[in-house]
Order: C-alpha cells, then structure tokens, then sequence
C-alpha cells in the first residue's frame, strides 16, 4: 500500500531529525563517552530509536516551540520512551541503559534538541531567525547540567547546522506547493459549533468547461466523480497534515457519504493513519444508513467514525436511535424530545445541534 501523506512527510522528518543529530553529536558531548566510539555507531543508534519516536511522537511534541527550554522538559520523556522501547528487546542495549546514565542523558538531549530545531522551524509556522537566537541560549543553558560537554562558540558547525535547517525546510516548502492549485480546492462550511465541525466540499474549475453542452458536462462530471474524490481527500490530508504541524487545534472534518463512497469506500484509506482518523467523520442522513449499510461496515473497520444527521424535528420514539450513535439534529428536534432525554442519555446517544446557519 502506498505512503498516505503524512506517512511521507514522517519517513523526511526521520531523516532531517537524524541530520541535525550527526551535527549536534559534535556540539553536545561528554568528558568520556562510552555509549559510543565513533559517528558511524552513534548514527546507528540514533536512526533506530528517532524512527520510533517520529512514528509514535512526532505530532505530540509540537508545544512549547517558542521556549526550548520549555519544549525539552516537556519532550524528554517521549525520547526517553523511545530510548527504552529501542533497547527492551536488547539484553546488552538494556543493559548499557541501566548503567550509563549520563550518556543516555547525552542522546536524550541530542535528538530532543534535534526535534526541536526541526518544529521550531517548521515551513507551516516556524521561525527560522527566532530559533537561530533562541538556540544560543538553549545551548548557554545546557552547558549549566555540569554533565555535558558544550561547545556554544563552535561557529561552523553551528553555520552547518543551520545551513542544513534551511535546505530542508526549502524541500519542506516544496512538498506542500506540490498539492497547491487554484483550481482545485476544498471549501470547509462550519457545520455544527459545539464541537466544532466542518463540511467538507470539492471545488474546482475547467477553463472552457462552461462552453460545451451543459447536458455532456453534467455527464463527463458524473464519471469522473470518484476522481474528483480521490484529489479532494488527498488535499484534505495535506491540510490536515498543516493542521498537526502547525499550533492550530485540529478540528473535525464531515465527509457526505453518497453514492461514490457507497460503490467504493476504499476511496477513504488515503485517512487510514492514527492522527487522520481523528479528525475525520463520515456523515449519513439517517433515513438513507440501510441504504449503505455494507459500505458503512467498511468504513468502521477502517477505525473512520461515522456520525448521522436527523433533518426532522418532530417527535420521536425513543427507539429511533440505537446504542452509542452520534448524531446532528436541529436545536427544535431537542425540545420537542426532552421527554427522551434520559433514555437517549443511558443508551449513549450523543446529539450535536446542527449549525442554523447552514
């Protein structure tokens, strides 16, 4: 299966995280290391256990970037898991864990300073010249430990550094233009407000398109829907993926289910990743879920929450809504069913108040 998007961006976030180690493994040190004997086993080393925190962690360290100090102590543990979980399987790695205490330190602080650097600067909302300034004085406050070895004053290296900081932020900057065309876009309408959740919709233009027969466009349309779907949930990934970068609290992204998905739910495995499941749901009008019954079961076993929406607003039966089902109502179908309120309630059935606007 290939890579979805942020997979990929993960897969060059090891290998820039890994980059600027090699280089601080010469500016962060200490009197007498014996964890390693050389850059080759250190790079080794290092290259197994940032695959697991990059994996596991990545996206959960992206607070405290504006402090490093800050962004450390918060951090740390993390690196320090995936220190652990890289040596569990090891006796002589467990071993040397258990018994070199500052050098384990030592790499703790290298890759953590390295995954710093690389949020810090992040293409979506980093700041290149900030964390230039800010990294003096993290390495100023290292050097304070007692236990490592800094050199602060080691202008080339820290000029390589940051020389490698910018390249790979340029090749940042071209991985997200790849995805950007003002002809295809998608449009985000607010759907409901607590919590806050968006429709999403596919808009694009054909230039000509208008000139032919409205009745053959409609046609040419029709076929190549599921394409259209296709560009819209990879671009839907791609801002997604900004989202998890960026400080911004990551909202919830409604996808309709219609025909297309119906005949075809693979179409969503393109959000088959831990951090997209999250902020994905797939909305069913409730009258229609027999309809699409098979393919919704798909979609659960893809871990992709599914959320109804219920248009009326009369009164109801109780037993109109089954166990553990979220559901978007109008705020009227709420008042005049609060005799249901406490059933509903039991039986796990989760409202949401549909956006009057919309």
């Amino acid at each position: 299966m290939s890579l979805s998007v942020i997979d990929k961006y993960v897969e060059k976030k090891k290998k820039d995280i890994l980059e600027y180690a090699k280089i601080l493994e010469s500016l962060i040190t200490l009197e007498d290391n014996k964890m390693w004997n050389n850059r080759t086993e250190f790079s080794a080393e290092c290259k197994e256990i940032i695959a697991i925190y990059a994996d596991k962690y990545y996206f959960l360290n992206n607070t405290h970037r504006d402090n490093p100090i800050e962004y450390l102590n918060d951090n740390i543990n993390n690196i320090l898991q995936s220190i652990i979980e890289y040596c569990k399987t090891d006796t002589e790695k467990q071993k040397m864990l258990n018994e070199l205490k500052n050098e384990t330190f030592l790499l703790s602080v290298i890759i953590c300073t390295s995954c710093y650097l690389d949020i810090a600067t992040n293409v979506i909302d980093g700041n290149f010249s900030d964390t230039k300034n800010k990294f003096k004085y993290l390495l100023s406050y290292l050097k304070k430990t007692k236990i490592l070895k800094v050199y602060a004053s080691d202008r080339i290296r820290i000029n390589d550094l940051f020389d490698a900081i910018k390249k790979n932020a340029k090749e940042d900057g071209k991985f997200f233009e790849y995805y950007e065309s003002p002809d295809c876009t998608n449009e985000f309408i607010v759907y409901t407000q607590n919590p806050l959740q968006y429709l999403v919709k596919f808009k694009y233009n054909v230039s000509g398109l208008t000139d032919y027969d409205e009745s053959l466009v409609s046609k040419v349309k029709k076929s190549y829907s599921s394409k259209f779907k296709e560009i819209s949930f990879e671009l839907l990934s791609v801002y997604l993926l900004q989202e998890l970068i960026s400080n911004r609290e990551v909202a919830t992204y409604l996808i309709a289910m219609d025909e297309d998905l119906n005949k075809k739910s693979s179409l969503l495995k393109v959000f088959d990743n831990k951090y997209l499941k999250d902020s994905i749901k797939v909305l069913v009008p409730l009258d229609k879920e027999t309809d699409y019954l098979d393919a919704l079961n798909a979609i659960k076993s893809m871990g992709i929450k599914i959320i109804y929406e219920y248009t009326d607003t009369k009164e109801v039966n109780e037993n109109k809504f089954t166990y553990d089902m979220e559901v978007i109502v109008p705020s009227e179908f709420l008042k005049n069913n609060a005799q249901n309120e406490y059933t509903w309630d039991k039986n796990g059935v989760k409202f949401v108040i549909k956006n009057k606007e919309d």
